[in-house]
């Protein structure tokens, strides 16, 4: 059983430390808990500890001299350093004075406590040498300038330095490789494949820069998942295509994967690599409308991110051809994609966009953010709009045509012109009346008059009023001109329709 002491001076962490582990099931005894160095050095001289976790900033003593004094009085006592973000500079000067390993405490989790204290048990203590002590500092130095560089750090010569990177270089560019397809991809694999996979892949990509480069330059390569996507950036030195077209052959050839590389211009130190890795990252969605693999940043124009009246119009009179024939859905469909090329949205403006349009259907409806490009994006907006008019085919009608259907029931009576429609429902009587024909397949005339006559005619077997008092109160002044309306729609005069059907 290895004993283990908690040294950190918030009383909620160290309460939150002990409760996390069934630490006597999984092999470990805590001897006590301390709010400072000091503490912990009298109870680890009264009672010993194998592991020490340690907080790297506290009052009176923090980490850093906890760790000096622990080395001189109990060399044989493993310590875990626990940090945040900001801490990185207290960390390294750990890591100097021999510390077995440190936690960012964003990420402690069961998982990754247990997996550092295992990694620093007693039982490997014999074999955790010098040597071992170096290789575990240079990787997290290592990591830690790549961390650094993806975040654009400004004190990227000092930690490049402390991780034993090369910075004397004349010129040197910032490649990012996105696999395509990855997240399909990394589906199939298990966690252990995938580690193998992406080893695989950095190792295939170091040698391709080492074969075309030679001894000129330190290639660099790490791996982030900013943003939702995995991305491998790679820091090399001249042949900016060169490199690009053989990674993308041997990444098809040996690991079946299509990639788009975005390569920065030659730049002449860390800061400016960085500042140009920041703006492939802010850029990289200019590729949604291209299908090159590799693009050059000072190829890339910026994204529209303002929506003009123009494609909102299209995009309204997609939803009203929901309703039309085949015929003219398709050929609004294909407007609106056209509008879209043209438009060039981000695409998360792109998504919010779309997300307007079809608010009812957001649910359902494919987000451009979780497509490669625009071509696949669209392809499932197609199978959505199909899939949208079979569930709602016939019925669904444009809200300014439901509105206006709704005006004429309550004032079909009166003298009402299209004109007075369109202007109840705030549209352009031009732009109502195609709307109105495409919606119902019948003219705003034809439908008023069918509408009174279906009025008329419950009317007339209802009543004993005189069939000309009736066609005058369902909207008819000419009465000639009613009669004959009436036979047309009906097969029948007035008088023979009530004299057949009066109840």
């Amino acid at each position: 059983m290895k004993k283990v002491l908690i040294v950190d001076d918030d009383f909620l962490v160290r309460t939150y430390l002990k409760q996390m582990i069934n630490w006597e099931a999984q092999g470990f005894y805590i001897v006590g808990d301390a709010k400072n160095g000091r503490e912990a050095l009298e109870i680890l001289q009264s009672s010993g500890a194998d592991i020490l976790i340690a907080d790297v900033s506290m009052p009176i003593m923090d980490g850093i001299e906890l760790t000096r004094q622990v080395k001189k009085i109990s060399p044989r006592t493993h310590i875990l350093i626990l940090s945040c973000h900001d801490d990185f500079i207290y960390v390294k000067e750990a890591m100097k004075l021999g510390i077995d390993d440190y936690l960012l405490k964003n990420n402690l989790t069961e998982e990754t406590l247990l997996d550092a204290l295992n990694k620093i048990s007693f039982e490997a203590e014999e074999n955790f040498d010098i040597e071992r002590l170096a290789l575990i500092g240079s990787k997290k130095l290592r990591e830690d300038f790549f961390r650094a560089f993806d975040a654009g750090n400004d004190k990227l010569n000092e930690l490049a330095r402390d991780a034993n990177f090369d910075i004397n270089f004349k010129s040197a560019v910032a490649l990012m490789i996105i696999p395509k397809k990855w997240h399909e991809r990394e589906q199939l694999l298990t966690e252990g494949e995938r580690e193998n996979f992406l080893s695989a892949f950095s190792e295939m990509a170091l040698n391709t820069c080492r074969n075309l480069l030679g001894d000129r330059v330190q290639p660099l390569i790490f791996d982030s998942e900013r943003g939702g996507f995995f991305h491998w950036g790679l820091i090399v030195e001249g042949f900016r295509k060169e490199i690009a077209e053989r990674l993308s052959n041997f990444a098809k050839l040996y690991f079946n994967l299509e990639l788009k590389i975005f390569i920065s211009p030659q730049k002449k130190s860390l800061a400016e690599l960085s500042s140009a890795w920041q703006k492939i990252y802010d850029a990289r969605a200019y590729s949604y409308y291209l299908d090159e693999k590799i693009i050059l940043l000072e190829e890339i124009s910026p994204l529209e991110i303002k929506i003009v009246d123009e494609l909102k119009s299209s995009g309204r009179e997609l939803i009203e051809a929901l309703s039309f024939t085949d015929e003219d859905f398709s050929a609004a469909q294909k407007i609106f994609r056209e509008k879209l090329l043209g438009a060039r949205l981000h695409p998360e403006i792109l998504s919010t966009f779309i997300g307007e349009l079809f608010k009812a259907e957001r649910n359902l409806l494919p987000n451009p953010l979780q497509a490669e490009n625009f071509s696949e994006w669209f392809s499932r907006l197609e199978k959505f709009l199909q899939d949208l008019r079979g569930r709602q085919g016939k019925d669904y009608l444009h809200p300014a045509i439901r509105l206006a259907l709704k005006y004429i029931e309550a004032h079909y009576h009166e003298d009402i012109s299209q004109s007075d429609v369109a202007k109840a429902v705030h549209l352009n009587p031009s732009y109502f009346s195609t709307l109105f024909k495409k919606s119902l397949d019948k003219g705003f005339s034809d439908y008023l008059t069918e509408l009174r006559i279906e009025h008329i005619k419950k009317r007339l077997v209802t009543t004993s009023e005189k069939i000309k008092n009736i066609a005058a109160a369902g909207g008819f002044s000419d009465y000639q001109y009613f009669v004959k309306v009436f036979k047309k729609n009906t097969g029948l005069t007035p008088g023979q329709y009530r004299e057949k059907f009066l109840s």
